[in-house]
């Protein structure tokens, strides 16, 4: 009987630990990612991330999940939350940045694996042709004549999307117009 009582309680507290499970996050009020053909993975298309600039801390966990979030000081201000995503057919990790009142004011994307060429190509085919072009106007060159400033803008509705490299590292910004 002692064991039967044992069992019953254990399975009572297995049901109620259970049911304490943290909800998934919904990503279906983002658009959602881009399905390629032929079963490729999906990524995350830029104007569908400009949608998040405005939006409350609690809109983006909503979409995107918790991510790593970024507080400072004694009051634990949300600064930021970072994600790792696919983002224009490339890993990259999604920083989604705060101001004071808890509304996104931009992002910023950073690619381990992609190259200036093909993250240009595929912006340009996401939004069109750059709204400015700094590539010819670079002033700093490494060793090996490499630039090490580039900027390509392009506009949307609501949000400048700019592809920046700087000493060697590719990354994207969101920021409002």
């Amino acid at each position: 009987m002692k064991k039967l009582k044992q069992t019953c309680l254990l399975l009572l507290m297995a049901f109620a630990l259970s049911a304490c499970s943290k909800p998934v996050p919904d990503k279906s009020q983002l658009p959602p990612p881009t399905t390629a053909p032929s079963g490729a993975e999906s990524s995350y298309k830029l104007d569908s991330l400009a949608t998040l600039i405005g939006k409350e801390d609690a809109e983006v966990v909503q979409l995107l999940g918790e991510g790593a979030p970024n507080n400072e000081g004694t009051k634990a201000t949300l600064i930021s939350r970072e994600y790792d995503e696919k983002i224009v057919k490339h890993e990259a990790t999604l920083q989604v940045s705060y101001d004071d009142s808890g509304k996104v004011i931009g992002e910023t994307i950073h690619f381990e694996q992609a190259s200036r060429e093909e993250l240009t190509e595929e912006i340009t085919q996401q939004l069109g042709e750059p709204a400015t072009n700094s590539e010819e106007n670079t002033t700093d060159t490494e060793k090996d004549g490499e630039d090490t400033n580039f900027r390509k803008v392009w506009q949307t509705d609501n949000a400048k999307i700019s592809l920046v490299e700087s000493n060697g590292t590719l990354s994207i910004s969101i920021d409002t117009k």
